[in-house]
């Protein structure tokens, strides 16, 4: 029995757009942190810099003590930044301003870790 020319790289396409999707689904926040219960805005930021959980967990860590935020979900897969906050205590420049502040070093140097790329 012969395989018709096409069928494999059917099968083949089929496969990565199923995968694709199914990412899509099934994709879980690398942190999440919920500072308050109270209901609030929400804003999905493009980070550059969130990499992996340590930088996820670095970058939510910011705004431990930021009035106004009320949770943070990070996606390092998709360096994506999605904040719960009250738009009468802070606003999204403010969290962008944070976000893309210099990082003080125990070495008396600072650096621009995260970088916002885009904003949603």
């Amino acid at each position: 029995m012969r395989i018709p020319k096409l069928l494999i790289p059917a099968i083949v396409i089929v496969a990565l757009l199923g995968g694709y999707f199914l990412r899509l689904i099934f994709t879980q926040p690398t942190t999440a942190t919920t500072f308050d219960s109270s209901a609030g805005a929400k804003a999905t930021f493009i980070v550059d810099g969130v990499k992996c959980k340590t930088t996820a967990a670095f970058f939510s860590a910011l705004y431990d003590s930021v009035p106004g935020i009320i949770g943070i979900e990070t996606f390092a897969s998709e360096h994506k930044a999605i904040f719960t906050y009250d738009p009468d205590r802070i606003t999204r420049d403010s969290i962008r301003a944070i976000m893309e502040a210099p990082i003080p070093f125990d070495d008396g140097t600072s650096e621009q870790i995260f970088k916002c790329l885009s904003v949603e």
